[in-house]
C-alpha cells in the first residue's frame, strides 16, 4: 500500500471519528437543553411545589372550617422537598460502541413516567375553636387523614 493510500484511509478514519464525536456532542447538548427546560423552566400548565402547597393549604382550610365548632381556620404546610419527576430515558449505542442516554421525547415533549408530590414535613393549624379538646382532636384527625401523614407532624393551636 502506498503512502498516499494510507494517508487517504487515515483521513477517512479521522473524518468518521470526528463525525461520531460531533453527533454525540449534539445529542448531549440537546439532552442538556431538555433537562434544563424540564427542571428549571416549568411548563405553563404545571404546578410548582409552591403552587401545590398554596392550593393544599386553601383546600384544607375550607374543609377544616366545616368541622363543627372549628370556626375560622388557618393552615400552613411545610415541605421537606420539591417533589420529583421521573422521566423516561432512551439509550442508544453508536457504531463505535459508545452508549448515549437521553430523555425520551414524544412530539417534542419529555415523557414523564411518574410525578411525586412534595413530602410534607409539618402542618400548623390555627382555629378559633381549637380551645375545645374535641374540636382540637377532630382538626388533628381530619388533617392527618386528608394529608395521609402521621399526627405527630401536625400542631393545632387556638386562634387569638
Amino acid at each position: 500500500m502506498s503512502d498516499s493510500a494510507q494517508a487517504g484511509g487515515l483521513k477517512k478514519l479521522k473524518s468518521a471519528k470526528l463525525l461520531e464525536i460531533m453527533i454525540v456532542l449534539i445529542i448531549i447538548v440537546i439532552a442538556a437543553i431538555v433537562l434544563y427546560n424540564l427542571f428549571a423552566g416549568k411548563d405553563s400548565g404545571e404546578d410548582t411545589a409552591s403552587d401545590y402547597g398554596t392550593q393544599l393549604e386553601s383546600n384544607l382550610e375550607r374543609v377544616l372550617s366545616g368541622i363543627e365548632g372549628a370556626g375560622t381556620v388557618s393552615v400552613m404546610i411545610s415541605f421537606s422537598d420539591d417533589g420529583e419527576r421521573v422521566i423516561a430515558m432512551e439509550t442508544t449505542t453508536l457504531e463505535d460502541g459508545t452508549v448515549v442516554t437521553a430523555p425520551a421525547l414524544v412530539g417534542g415533549e419529555v415523557v414523564v413516567l411518574e410525578e411525586k408530590k412534595p413530602e410534607i414535613s409539618g402542618v400548623l393549624i390555627v382555629a378559633e375553636g381549637a380551645g375545645s379538646l374535641s374540636v382540637r382532636f377532630n382538626l388533628l384527625s381530619a388533617a392527618a387523614s386528608v394529608l395521609d401523614i402521621d399526627q405527630s407532624l401536625i400542631k393545632v393551636y387556638t386562634k387569638g
